[in-house]
C-alpha cells in the first residue's frame, strides 16, 4: 500500500551537479554509472516534472521548486526530461535555453540528474538522423541513459527518444541490452529499483512495451516506473505489481484546470530502509496525496476537452463594417452543447474577460477545501493579441446553467447586436465553462473558448491604397498561439494580364520578429535546385510548414483551389504551390505571383493571382466566389501555428469583379 508522507532530513554537503566521465570529444559517455556517498536511512528524492513552454513565465515554477527543495533538503533531484523548449532549428537558441535551466537548478543544494525529453534532443529540421541537438544535450547536461546508485535505491534513466537508435519514440535494442545488463548488477544491491524517462513508452506501439520492456522489468524486480510528457498529472493502475505515474508539469505548457489534472507541481519519493517508497506531490509548498488525479478522472477532462462536438455553432454575425451609420445588426445564432460523458455535465456561459486566478475547491474526507494556492494558468495563458476584450458585438448569453444529461445534446440561441463599424472587427470571444463531478464528487471546471462567427463580405477595391484591412485572427483557441499581433490582409484588382481578364491582387501584412524560411521546400535543400522535380511535394505542407507561410483558399467544394506560398532558405524566395488535380500531392502553381517585402518587425506578401488561379478555367464567376487566408508564424520551431481570415467553415465571400 502507497502512502503520502512527508520527511524533513539534513541537507548534505554534496558536488552539484556530478562529476560525468567524458569522451574525447567532450560529450558524457552513456550507460555509466554514478555512485553517490551514504546519507540518512531514510531518503527523499524530488522530481522535477516538464519544463517545455517557450515562455519565461514557466521559469518562475522551477526557480520556486529549487526554492522549496534546498528548503526541504531531499538527498537529489532527478526530473523527467523537456527541460527546454527545443524544437528548433537555432542551436545558439536552445543553448540558451539550455543555459537558462542550468542555471536555475544550479543553485540546488543536493545533486541534480538529468533525464532528456522529446524537446530536449528532436530537431526542427524533422529529420530524425539529425542529432546536433542530442550532442549538445550531452555536452551540456549529461549522458542520455545512466544508472544512479543511492543508499536506499537504485535510479536507471533511460532515453525514450531512442527508436531504432533515430532521434524518435522508442528504446533501441542497444539500450535495453545495457538496461538488462544494467537491472541484473542493480539486483544485487537489494535495493528498490527506479525507472525514470520522458514519454510513456506503454503507450506507443512501435515499442511492443508488453513484449519488450515489461517482462524485463518484472523479471528483475523493478519497484516503480515514473514517466512525463503527457503534460497531466495521473495515476496509473500497476502492471504486474509494478506501480506506474505519469507527472504535470513545472512550468510547462498547460490550459486547464489542475482539478483536470494540470499543474505546476514537484513530486517526491520517500525511500525507507525496508524498500518501501511513498511518493507525494507538491505545489507552492502545500502537499496532495498520491491518488489526487487519478487515470479515471484525467480521462474524463481529457475527453470534455478533446471532444471536437462539445461545442458547434451554427449560423453566423453579418459583417457589420460599412454598414450605414447608426445601423444595429441583430439577429442571432445557434450553439449546440454535447456531453461525451458518462455523467451530467452543466453548460455555464460567460463573457471573456481579463484572467484572475482560478481557486482550487478540492474535497477532503467528504467535505469542501478551499486550496491555499491558486492556479494561474488563465493569466499564463492569457492572449491578448488575439482576445477581443472590448468587442462592439454585443452577446446575449444565457444567465442559467444548461443541465445536459449523459450522452445527450442541448441547443440555445445567442442573440447579437452589432453596430455599424468604420474598420472589420475581430470576432467576438467567449467562453463555455463545462463542469462535472469526478470520481471524488470534486467539481471540474473545463474551460472552452469560443468565437462568435462572422459572415464577411470583402469588397475588391480599386487600387491597395483604397482597400480594407481585414484582420487574419484566431478562431479556434490554442494555449500555443503566439503573442505577436494579428495579421491583415487587403483586396484589390490588379492590371491587365495580357488576354486574361483582369488580375486580383492579395496584400498581406505578418507582424513577426523572426521571419522563417521553409528547409523542407526542397527535396535536396543542398542543391539550391528550385526546379519542380526537386520541390517537395508532400500535401502535409498544407496544415503544417515548416517555416512562415501563407494559405489561400478560393471557391467551394469540389471547385476549392487550395495555393501554398512559403520561402525558400537564404535568400527567402516565395515559392506558391497548389494541390494537383487528384488532390494527392502539391505542384508549383501557374497563375500565380508571388513578391516579399521584409522589415524588421514585419513583413509583407502580395499575390498576383490571373483567371486561371481566380476561377479555375470555368469563365468569370467573380462576384459571391469563396474565400480564406491562413497566415502560419513558424519563429524557426518545429510546430507551426495558424491564424485565419474567417472561420473554416465559413469563408468570407469576395464581392465585386476584377
Amino acid at each position: 500500500m502507497i502512502a503520502s508522507a512527508l520527511f524533513v532530513i539534513a541537507s548534505l554537503s554534496l558536488i552539484v551537479p556530478p562529476t560525468f566521465e567524458k569522451e574525447a570529444d567532450g560529450g558524457s559517455v552513456n550507460g555509466q554509472r554514478i555512485t553517490q556517498p551514504a546519507g540518512p536511512r531514510k531518503q527523499i528524492l524530488a522530481i522535477i516534472p516538464d519544463r517545455t513552454t517557450g515562455r519565461d513565465w514557466g521559469l518562475r515554477y522551477l526557480r520556486e521548486a529549487v526554492e522549496d527543495f534546498n528548503r526541504g533538503a531531499p538527498d537529489a533531484v532527478f526530473c523527467v526530461g523537456d527541460l527546454v523548449q527545443g524544437y528548433s532549428r537555432n542551436k545558439e537558441h536552445v543553448a540558451q535555453e539550455r543555459q537558462d535551466f542550468l542555471d536555475i537548478v544550479g543553485r540546488l543544494t543536493m545533486p541534480f540528474y538529468p533525464t532528456a525529453g522529446n524537446h530536449d534532443l528532436v530537431s526542427g529540421t524533422r529529420d530524425t538522423s539529425d542529432a546536433t541537438f542530442a550532442q549538445q544535450y550531452r555536452h551540456m547536461f549529461g549522458p542520455l541513459y545512466y544508472a544512479v546508485e543511492l543508499d536506499l535505491a537504485s535510479v536507471v534513466i533511460l532515453n525514450s527518444e531512442d527508436g531504432d537508435s533515430r532521434v524518435q519514440p522508442g528504446f533501441s535494442d542497444e539500450q535495453l541490452a545495457w538496461l538488462d545488463e544494467t537491472l541484473t548488477q542493480l539486483e544485487q544491491r537489494a535495493r528498490p529499483i527506479i525507472l525514470l524517462f520522458h514519454r510513456p513508452l506503454w503507450d506507443h506501439k512501435p515499442t511492443k512495451w508488453d513484449e519488450r520492456v515489461q517482462p524485463m522489468l518484472v523479471r528483475h524486480g523493478v519497484d516503480y516506473v515514473i514517466a512525463g510528457h503527457y503534460h497531466a498529472l495521473s495515476w496509473l493502475p500497476p502492471r504486474d505489481g509494478i506501480p506506474y505515474l505519469i507527472l504535470g508539469t513545472c512550468g510547462g505548457a498547460v490550459d486547464q484546470h489542475p482539478l483536470a489534472g494540470q499543474l505546476q507541481h514537484t513530486t517526491f519519493l520517500v525511500i525507507e530502509e525496508s524498500g518501501k517508497i511513498a511518493p507525494y506531490h507538491q505545489i507552492a509548498g502545500c502537499t496532495l496525496p498520491l491518488d489526487w488525479m487519478t487515470k479515471e478522472d484525467q480521462d474524463l477532462a481529457y475527453k470534455l476537452k478533446s471532444s471536437r462536438n462539445a461545442v458547434t455553432i451554427t449560423g453566423a454575425i453579418p459583417d457589420p463594417f460599412g454598414k450605414p451609420a447608426n445601423a444595429v445588426i441583430k439577429g442571432s445564432f445557434e450553439v449546440t452543447l454535447r456531453n461525451p460523458l458518462d455523467r451530467p455535465v452543466a453548460f455555464r456561459f460567460q463573457a471573456t474577460r481579463a484572467p484572475t486566478p482560478w481557486p482550487v475547491i478540492d474535497r477532503v474526507d467528504g467535505q469542501e477545501l478551499q486550496r491555499s494556492w491558486v492556479s494561474r494558468t488563465g493569466i499564463d495563458t492569457f492572449n491578448a493579441a488575439t482576445t477581443d476584450l472590448d468587442s462592439p458585438i454585443r452577446l446575449e448569453l444565457p444567465q442559467d446553467e444548461i443541465q445536459v444529461a449523459a450522452g445527450a445534446s442541448e441547443s440555445v440561441k445567442i442573440p447579437f447586436q452589432a453596430p455599424a463599424q468604420i474598420v472589420p472587427p475581430q470576432p467576438p470571444p467567449f467562453e463555455i465553462i463545462a463542469q462535472y463531478a469526478d470520481n471524488k464528487g470534486r467539481t471540474v471546471p473545463i474551460v472552452l473558448h469560443q468565437r462568435g462567427p462572422i459572415a464577411r463580405t470583402i469588397a475588391l477595391a480599386e487600387s491597395f491604397e483604397v482597400a480594407t484591412d481585414y484582420p487574419i485572427a484566431v478562431w479556434d483557441v490554442s494555449e500555443y498561439d503566439s503573442t505577436e499581433a494579428n495579421s491583415s490582409m487587403r483586396l484589390a484588382k490588379g492590371g491587365t494580364t495580357g488576354s486574361a481578364p483582369n488580375s486580383v491582387q492579395i496584400r498581406v501584412t505578418v507582424p513577426d520578429s523572426v521571419f522563417s524560411g521553409d528547409s523542407a521546400l526542397l527535396k535536396n535543400p543542398s542543391t539550391k535546385d528550385a526546379t519542380d522535380a526537386n520541390l517537395a511535394s508532400s500535401k502535409g505542407a498544407l496544415a503544417d510548414p515548416l517555416g512562415d507561410s501563407v494559405r489561400l483558399i478560393l471557391g467551394e467544394g469540389d471547385d476549392a483551389r487550395e495555393y501554398l506560398v512559403t520561402f525558400s532558405m537564404g535568400d527567402l524566395t516565395p515559392f506558391v504551390r497548389t494541390l494537383s488535380a487528384d488532390g494527392k500531392k502539391l505542384v508549383r502553381a501557374v497563375g500565380v505571383d508571388a513578391v516579399l517585402q521584409r522589415a524588421q518587425t514585419q513583413w509583407q506578401l502580395t499575390l498576383t493571382l490571373d483567371a486561371s488561379a481566380l476561377w479555375n478555367g470555368k469563365g468569370d464567376e467573380g462576384d459571391g466566389v469563396a474565400i480564406n487566408l491562413g497566415v502560419a508564424d513558424n519563429d524557426e520551431t518545429y510546430h507551426t501555428q495558424w491564424r485565419w481570415l474567417a472561420p473554416k467553415t465559413l469563408p468570407a465571400r469576395v464581392s465585386g469583379k476584377p
